[in-house]
C-alpha cells in the first residue's frame, strides 16, 4: 500500500491517536510513580532527621550547653563519613561544633551541599532541619540524601527508556493493525467494485475468524445473494414477458387487422372489438399479476402482518369454492383442525390458498376429488391441498413456480402461468416452505408454516 494512502486511512489515524493516548497515560503513570516513591523515601529521611534532632534537644536540656557541644562534635567526628551531618552555631553565626558550614538559622526543611550554602545538582545532597534553642544557638541535623537523588535519577532514566521504547512499539503495532484492517477493507472494496461492474457472482471472502469482518462479510454476501436473485428474476421476467406476451399481442394485432380489413357490417366490427377487449384484459391481468409478485418479493407487505386464524381462513375458502367445484363436477372435502393461528398478511394468505384450490379445480378432470387439510404436525402447522387428477411429472415439479411456466396439457386452458409464481412469492414473504409431491394419483401441495411464527 502506498504510504500516502496509509497516512489518510482512518485505522492509521486511530493508531496515532492510540499511541498519543498511550504516551500521555504512561507519562501520567510515571509522574505519579515518581512522586509517590520519592515522597515515601523523603518521609523516611525526615523521620530519621527528626528523631536525631529531638535526641540532641533532650541532651541539651539535661546536660547543658557545654555537653551539647561535646555531643555534636563527637557525633560529627564519629559519623563524618557516615549518614548524618551536624551543625551547632552560636547566635552570632559562629560554628561551635559539627561538620556543616555556618548558615542562616532557619527551621524549615532544606537541601544542603556540604561546603556550600546553595543547592548544587552535581554534588551529594543532605536533607536537613534546624531548630533555634532557647539560648539562641542554632542546631541543625542533616541526613545523607544520596539514595534519594540516585532513586530519582533511576526513575527518570527508566521512564525515559520506557517511553522511548513503548511509544514506537505502539506506533508500529498500530501501523501493523491498520494494515491488517485495510487489507480486509480493500478485499471488500475490490469485490464491491467487481459487482458494480456487473459480476454478480462475486462474494466477499471470509477469513474464518468469526470476527466483526466475517460477520460483515456474511451480511454483505447475504445481501448480494438477494440482489442477484432479484436481478436474475428481473432478467427472467423480461425474457418471459418478451416470449410469452408476444403471442397474445401478435394475436390481438392480427384480430384487429382482420376486423379492419374484412368487417362488412357494424355487428362484425363490434364482435371484433369485444374480442380485442377480452384479449387486452387478459394481457392487463398478466401485467397486474407480475406487478403484484414484484411488490410481494420487495417485502413491503411484511409491515402489515397480524395474527391470522388459519383454521377460519381455510374453512371460509372451502365454503366459497364448494359451489365452484360442484359446477365443475368435482368433490371438495376438508379436514381442518381448530384454533391454528399464524402471523402474516391475511389477504395474501387467502390468495395463496385460493390459487392452489383454483389450480386443482381447473386442471383436474370432472369427477375428481380435491382435499383441503390443515393440522398441527411436529410442532408446526401443515396445510395440504391434494387432488386425484393427472398430477405433475416429477421432472417438471421444480419448474412450476417459474413465471409463465405451463405444462403442455394446460396450455389450452385459460390462465397466464403466474398463479404458482404468486404462491411462491407469498410463501417466501411469510417464510412458508412449499413442497410438491405425488398424491398417487394426483398432486399434493404441502405448505409448512414456520414454527417460530405459530403461537
Amino acid at each position: 500500500m502506498h504510504p500516502s494512502r496509509l497516512l489518510r486511512a482512518a485505522p492509521f489515524r486511530l493508531a496515532l491517536i492510540y499511541a498519543g493516548l498511550f504516551g500521555l497515560s504512561a507519562l501520567a503513570l510515571g509522574a505519579t510513580l515518581y512522586w509517590a516513591t520519592t515522597q515515601i523515601l523523603e518521609s523516611e529521611l525526615q523521620a530519621s532527621v527528626m528523631a536525631e534532632l529531638h535526641a540532641l534537644e533532650s541532651e541539651s536540656k539535661s546536660g547543658g550547653a557545654a555537653e551539647l557541644v561535646r555531643t555534636v562534635a563527637s557525633r560529627a567526628n564519629e559519623l563524618s563519613a557516615g549518614t548524618f551531618a551536624y551543625l551547632l552555631q552560636d547566635p552570632a553565626g559562629r560554628r561551635l561544633a559539627g561538620d556543616l558550614p555556618p548558615m542562616a538559622p532557619d527551621e524549615r526543611w532544606r537541601l544542603i551541599v556540604p561546603g556550600a550554602n546553595v543547592f548544587d545538582d552535581d554534588g551529594p545532597r543532605f536533607l536537613g532541619r534546624g531548630v533555634v534553642l532557647p539560648d539562641g544557638r542554632f542546631l541543625l541535623v542533616a541526613h545523607d540524601a544520596t539514595q534519594l537523588q540516585e532513586l530519582e535519577e533511576l526513575l527518570l532514566r527508566s521512564f525515559g527508556w520506557t517511553l522511548a521504547v513503548a511509544v514506537p512499539l505502539a506506533l508500529a503495532g498500530g501501523v501493523f493493525m491498520s494494515l491488517l484492517t485495510l487489507r480486509r477493507i480493500e478485499a471488500i472494496n475490490r469485490v464491491t467494485d467487481e459487482i458494480r461492474l456487473g459480476d454478480l457472482s462475486r462474494r466477499v471472502p471470509h477469513a474464518g475468524d468469526d470476527d466483526e469482518f466475517d460477520r460483515l462479510a456474511a451480511n454483505i454476501n447475504a445481501m448480494l445473494d438477494a440482489i442477484e436473485h432479484l436481478t436474475l428474476g428481473l432478467r427472467q421476467v423480461s425474457t418471459d414477458i418478451a416470449h410469452d406476451l408476444r403471442t397474445p399481442l401478435a394475436r390481438l394485432r392480427q384480430a384487429l387487422e382482420t376486423a379492419s380489413r374484412e368487417a362488412r357490417d357494424p355487428a362484425d366490427l363490434s364482435a371484433a372489438v369485444d374480442e380485442a377487449i377480452r384479449q387486452t384484459d387478459a394481457i392487463l391481468e398478466t401485467f397486474g399479476a407480475l406487478l403484484r409478485i414484484a411488490q410481494i418479493e420487495a417485502g413491503t407487505r411484511r409491515a402489515g402482518f397480524t395474527e391470522v386464524d388459519l383454521s377460519g381462513l381455510l374453512r371460509s375458502l372451502v365454503e366459497v369454492y364448494q359451489p365452484v367445484a360442484e359446477d365443475a363436477s368435482h368433490r371438495l372435502d376438508s379436514q381442518i383442525e381448530d384454533r391454528l393461528p399464524f402471523r402474516g398478511d391475511r389477504e395474501l394468505l387467502t390468495q395463496m390458498i385460493a390459487n392452489l384450490i383454483e389450480n386443482a379445480i381447473r386442471h383436474t378432470p370432472p369427477g375428481s376429488c380435491i382435499e383441503v387439510g390443515l393440522r398441527r404436525e411436529g410442532g408446526q402447522v401443515l396445510a395440504v391441498i391434494a387432488d386425484d387428477g393427472p398430477g405433475i411429472p416429477a421432472g417438471a415439479r421444480d419448474k412450476v413456480f417459474r413465471r409463465f411456466f405451463r405444462l403442455e396439457l394446460s396450455r389450452t386452458s385459460p390462465g397466464s402461468g403466474l398463479g404458482l409464481s404468486l404462491v411462491a412469492a407469498i410463501a417466501a414473504l411469510h417464510g412458508i416452505g412449499v413442497e410438491i409431491g405425488d398424491n398417487a394419483p394426483g398432486l399434493r401441495v404441502m405448505l409448512h408454516f414456520p414454527p417460530s411464527e405459530v403461537s
